[in-house]
């Protein structure tokens, strides 16, 4: 599998900008060779709330937001003519060193074969380690593929899961659990545990975009999302009208909750017969 150079740079917010005191806010990872540019930011909860119980979230999360949509329509329009450079170089077009109060910090570089799994990790490191919140830890997308592991092993199927890059013309996207057998099986989970409404419609809308990007392959990719519900019984309004956006969009994906790991796995087993 083809591995990608990329740099990073840490995004910052300094609260008082005088003090000088400084708390990871995001991470900004690009990949020139994979065509890949993502800032991945805090929503204003966890530590940076703690640190600062007067913090405007919601003008801190707007700001962040339109950042992110900034280096999305950069990634989106430039095709192949990406910005060169690195990750700081890049995002100083964006974001100019001033006295706001978001600023680059630390930055670095890797290679990896997937970008968008090398951006979780390195976000991880310097921004989410130090946001576990007291308590129950939100589930992953992959606590939630658990469950649909299990039925796949009953069924003598999960031997043939592979990892695989589904490229069309407008993208290129790696999916970890893929089953091929005339057309490609995907089986992708989606966790909205969550504690925010809106950080759930961002990931139900980053999917849906996604299989927006390789709508042409209809026929030759089948998706199947299975969908992890929120802790929070307050948010399975919401929920629900983000399993049935995803439900609505390209490619017919079906879409299961992960209590009917079962069922999904009986639908794979029927298109793959």
């Amino acid at each position: 599998m083809k591995k990608h150079a990329y740099s990073y740079a840490v995004l910052q917010y300094r609260h008082d900008v005088w003090v000088g005191e400084a708390l990871n806010a995001g991470v900004l990872l690009f990949s020139e060779s994979a065509r890949y540019l993502k800032l991945k930011t805090r929503t204003g909860q966890g530590r940076l709330a703690q640190a600062y119980p007067d913090l405007d979230h919601g003008s801190f999360r707007q700001a962040v937001k339109a950042m992110g949509q900034r280096f999305d329509r950069i990634a989106s329009t430039s095709g192949l003519l990406l910005p060169s450079g690195s990750a700081l170089e890049v995002g100083q077009k964006v974001l100019l060193p001033d006295d706001s109060s978001l600023s680059w910090g630390m930055t670095g570089s890797g290679v990896a074969a997937d970008p968008e799994e090398a951006l979780e990790k390195v976000y991880d490191r310097f921004v989410g380690r130090y946001d576990k919140a007291a308590g129950r830890e939100p589930r992953t997308d992959e606590m939630v593929f658990e469950a649909v592991r299990r039925k796949l092993e009953l069924a003598e199927l999960y031997q043939r899961v592979q990892p695989q890059l589904v490229k069309s013309k407008f993208a290129s996207i790696q999916f970890k659990h893929t089953i091929e057998n005339g057309a490609l099986h995907v089986i992708q989970p989606v966790s909205f545990d969550s504690a925010d409404a809106e950080n759930m419609l961002d990931k139900a809308a980053k999917w849906a975009g996604r299989l927006q990007s390789i709508a042409e392959l209809e026929g030759r990719v089948r998706p199947y999302f299975v969908t992890g519900r929120p802790s929070d019984h307050a948010l399975m309004g919401q929920y629900d009208r983000m399993v049935a956006l995803l439900r609505e969009s390209p490619l017919k994906p079906i879409v299961m909750d992960e209590e009917r790991a079962g069922d999904l796995v009986a639908e794979i087993e029927e298109h793959l017969h």
